[in-house]
């Protein structure tokens, strides 16, 4: 059997660059960023701090001095595309027990791409796999050091853009439904993850609601029958309408009733709360 080729591929900056948000203990932003340079070493030294975002670079540089362009670029080729270069902290919010803080990792790759200004945009697709799976390592372990719980996943693909779809729906006066994903975020992070997937639930109720309203429909007796009426005027397909409506009681018996065969749990809060986004995004912009 001939050997097999590499295949090669040309990635975005943006989906090679791994976030996650974490809940830590830690309520000083000093004793976490001084706490992060401590715990990562020598090799690890800070080259921004502005308010309660910290960024590291893998590399020898004084803490808040000026990276030197080219002596960067060097050091960047001299290191595999995979491996973890920087690493910011940020915080999001504040809460009695603790912070939530988002963490951003990049890989060398991630650089090289920059740097080139497109030149140097190829690589395996092992690469990208193993700089994806490296920096995901590597966030995690890190957070392991302040007994960090994962609030969203660390992700190794382009995360759903919470605030890009947030923003579209406050553009259409959807102020009632951006409420709603803002009390299932929060339910998360305190845990509360069944109330997280009812407030996900009620937000698609109420995009349902606008839907039909939109269309001048007639509300039926429940939400299964109005996407049914939405089928049936043409505003869904039928495999749509089947995968809204299997989504929908999935939501109603796990989070309402609360008949789910397995304890509600995190994953399955954020994977709830994920969905809701996605399905809202597409009532929001893909109907006509």
């Amino acid at each position: 059997m001939p050997k097999r080729e590499p295949r090669y591929v040309s990635p975005s900056l943006e989906s090679i660059t791994v976030r996650g948000k974490y809940k830590i203990p830690q309520t000083n932003f000093k004793d976490i960023s001084n706490g992060v340079k401590k715990t990562l070493g020598k090799l690890w030294n800070k080259f921004s701090e502005i308010g309660e975002s910290v960024s590291l670079v893998q590399w020898e540089v004084s803490e808040g001095a000026d990276i030197n362009s080219e002596e960067w670029g060097k050091h960047i080729k001299d290191l595999r595309s995979g491996i973890p270069v920087t690493l910011t902290i940020t915080t999001v919010e504040h809460y009695n027990a603790g912070t939530l803080v988002e963490v951003e990792c990049r890989p060398s790759m991630w650089y090289r791409i920059a740097r080139s200004y497109g030149r140097e945009t190829s690589f395996t697709e092992n690469e990208v796999q193993e700089a994806l799976l490296e920096c995901r390592s590597f966030v995690k372990q890190v957070m392991s050091i302040f007994r960090g719980k994962e609030v969203e996943p660390v992700s190794v693909y382009p995360i759903i853009q919470r605030g890009e779809i947030k923003s579209r729906l406050l553009n259409l006066g959807l102020k009632k439904i951006v409420n709603l994903l803002d009390e299932a975020e929060k339910h998360i992070i305190q845990n509360n993850f069944t109330a997280c997937l009812k407030s996900s639930r009620t937000a698609f109720e109420k995009m349902i609601d606008w839907e039909m309203k939109k269309r001048g429909l007639e509300q039926t007796n429940n939400y299964k029958n109005d996407l049914e009426r939405l089928k049936s005027k043409g505003y869904l397909g039928s495999e749509t309408t089947r995968l809204l409506q299997s989504y929908y009681r999935c939501l109603s018996i796990i989070a309402v009733h609360e008949k789910g065969e397995a304890e509600t749990g995190i994953y399955e809060a954020q994977m709830g709360y994920g969905t809701t986004l996605i399905m809202l995004d597409y009532f929001a912009n893909k109907l006509p």
